[in-house]
């Protein structure tokens, strides 16, 4: 089968957030289903900088209208892990210092999915094209018009965000006629949504986690009320499959970032190594007894920072220590509190060698979310020996399995409606780590299976389920 991903980010090449993850192990494992998988992203100005060997790729080139406006795109080709890379070059919308967060991201992304669209028309050999979040869900309603039927599945990531255009964004943009907005089939209230478009296009939708999946199906009125949309018109169509986890990547046998590898028979002596290496870096004393948590996360309402902070005055009490590594909208809040208290340690970055370093010191795992789709973090955390704390939310919901769960627990799991949930867990953590009983979910995390290869059987019956009259 020949499958086409449709992204606004990829590893190895940028990253904003978990869909770039997604993509590039989704990729591989589809790979290793024996399947033939190609990837379409923007050619961005970060990744010109940081791979100027993709420039040597040149693929394709195309002029698209979009309304009266003629519109140039270069295509350039890499391959990598078997996956074949293209890059869609177009300096007006691509070529600056972000991947997002700009006044005109909808111009820009309609661009792309007209650019994509255009891509696949001239050659025309993809048997599915699977497109992920706001920024491609309009190329299913394009591919309505593609001389070849194309199999068309959307996968929602993160709900909050849906992309609000203008009724007459459609024309101008997509070429396409307003009856799309005046039916209703678009529109999500005064607003032509492009995430909305997708889900009443796509043939089959799916979102990243079972939990997530019914979260949606059941709560007609967050994000917009885009649930009920889901729920009302394309309940048979909708599925939950959970994520999976690059476990080439994220190893603690081998991963290059850490000061000493170890594995679930040694990992007491390598997870102190590391904790011991990474505190004297930071110019951290390591004269404390209880456990040292972290955190590495966007550090905005959705993720319940919060929460995090609300733990902070305890931390004394505790003997223990907690390092956030995040940025985002409540960074300079999260920075002013976290001053108030020596316990504390906050990088203002993201700092892709630190992360891996930190999963592997700390005793626990913070994931206080109001709504986590996924999450990929929590699996990292497990893998590497480290106790999440977790919502029951999601994803989270999915992959930790509480201590009330007995021999099967991996983490602690608390009620996301629950106020006290959180600090609870806090203080059940601080008095638990004292306990043998830890040994019992550090093991159960670290020999969880967190690959992709299920989740990636689950897509290939997803694929092999459309079928057209």
């Amino acid at each position: 089968m020949k499958i086409l991903l449709v992204t606004g980010e990829a590893l190895p090449f940028c990253k904003s957030g978990g869909l770039a993850d997604f993509i590039f192990s989704f990729g591989k494992a589809l790979v290793k289903e024996n399947q033939q998988v190609s990837v379409i992203l923007p050619f961005y100005q970060t990744i010109r900088e940081k791979h100027p060997e993709i420039m040597h790729g040149y693929y394709d080139s195309f002029d698209f209208y979009m309304n009266w406006r003629q519109q140039g795109c270069g295509v350039f080709k890499h391959t990598v892990n078997g996956v074949d890379y293209y890059f869609l070059a177009m300096d007006e919308w691509f070529n600056r210092p972000n991947l997002y967060g700009y006044d005109d991201d909808i111009a820009r992304f309609a661009a792309f999915m007209m650019a994509v669209n255009t891509f696949i028309t001239r050659h025309n050999v993809f048997d599915v094209v699977h497109c992920n979040d706001w920024q491609t869900a309009v190329l299913p309603l394009l591919l309505r018009y593609n001389p070849n039927p194309i199999k068309t599945v959307l996968t929602i990531h993160n709900p909050a965000y849906q992309g609000y255009a203008r009724r007459e964004d459609l024309s101008k943009y997509f070429n396409l006629h307003t009856d799309y907005f005046d039916s209703g089939l678009v529109r999500m209230g005064d607003c032509f949504n492009f995430l909305k478009t997708g889900i009443m296009t796509a043939d089959k939708i799916s979102t990243v986690s079972r939990t997530h999946c019914q979260e949606l199906l059941h709560d007609h009125e967050s994000f917009g009320g885009i649930g009920a949309i889901i729920d009302w018109c394309r309940h048979n169509d909708f599925v939950g499959i959970v994520n999976g986890l690059d476990t080439d990547l994220w190893n603690p046998q081998t991963d290059k970032h850490l000061y000493q590898n170890y594995s679930v028979d040694n990992y007491v002596e390598g997870k102190k190594a590391n904790k011991v290496a990474l505190l004297n870096s930071l110019g951290m004393s390591c004269d404390f007894k209880g456990p040292l948590y972290s955190a590495i996360t966007r550090l905005s309402s959705q993720k319940g920072v919060e929460r995090l902070i609300q733990c902070m005055p305890q931390l004394k009490a505790a003997d223990a220590r907690l390092i956030v590594i995040g940025t985002g909208e409540m960074e300079d809040n999260f920075l002013y509190n976290s001053l108030q208290y020596p316990e504390v340690y906050f990088i203002k970055r993201y700092d892709e060698n630190l992360a891996h370093i930190l999963y592997a010191a700390s005793d626990y795992f913070l994931m206080p979310s109001y709504f986590e789709p996924c999450g990929t973090s929590q699996l990292i955390s497990m893998r590497y020996g480290t106790v999440p704390i977790v919502s029951n939310v999601g994803g989270l919901n999915d992959t930790v399995k509480d201590l009330s769960r007995g021999e099967e627990a991996t983490g602690f799991v608390f009620n996301n409606k629950d106020y006290f949930g959180f600090i609870n867990c806090f203080y059940a953590s601080a008095s638990y780590f004292y306990n043998p009983g830890l040994k019992r979910e550090i093991i159960n995390g670290m020999n969880g299976d967190y690959g992709w290869h299920l989740s990636a059987k689950e897509y290939l019956n997803l694929y092999n389920s459309i079928t057209w009259k």
